[in-house]
């Protein structure tokens, strides 16, 4: 059996709600039923959640009789060097969002916040990603300004290539039938 498999043009959504980055891609595939794309999701998620070195992510919610999958963590964007000693861990804050029906899959990735931690004594501080990207207009702690600079704009390629490793695996499933 041949299925067609054809995958949907991701947009980032930030014009609707300039509060969060948001990404959307839907991955069709004909003659492929909900609960197979479901366990692909599933499979999908553990694969790249397993990949990481220093990103986090949980399930947050998993519901196979509405095909829904619900991931949330810390993506890792980088180091933003302060000075010679320290500087900050950048991570996204981001639950992603997997929907399946039959033929087709949805994969939401979203980002309403970005959290820096000072290397020199692990304290933190969390900002809304519309302070710090497209534009940095964030007026509190002023020291995460050059790290922002650095990370923020590499927010969508980082986004664009987390939901194409997923919905790749999602469309092709892992292949294994052990």
């Amino acid at each position: 059996m041949f299925a067609l498999f054809t995958v949907a043009i991701a947009v980032p959504l930030a014009a609707q709600n300039p509060q969060i980055y948001e990404v959307k891609k839907v991955i069709i595939a004909d003659s492929v039923k909900a609960s197979t794309l479901y366990v692909r999701s599933l499979e999908a998620l553990s694969n790249w959640t397993g990949s990481q070195q220093k990103s986090k992510a949980n399930i947050d919610v998993q519901d196979k009789d509405e095909g829904i999958v619900v991931y949330k963590g810390m993506l890792y964007l980088g180091y933003g060097k302060q000075n010679m000693m320290y500087g900050w861990d950048t991570f996204a804050d981001f639950t992603m969002k997997v929907r399946c029906k039959d033929g087709k899959a949805q994969v939401t990735f979203t980002i309403p916040t970005l959290t820096y931690f000072w290397t020199a004594d692990n304290s933190s501080v969390t900002v809304p990603v519309s302070e710090v990207f497209p534009e940095y207009r964030y007026s509190g702690k002023m020291l995460i300004k050059k790290a922002s600079l650095k990370l923020a704009p590499t927010i969508p390629d980082t986004v664009d290539a987390v939901v194409n490793a997923i919905a790749k695996d999602i469309k092709s499933g892992s292949g294994d039938d052990f």
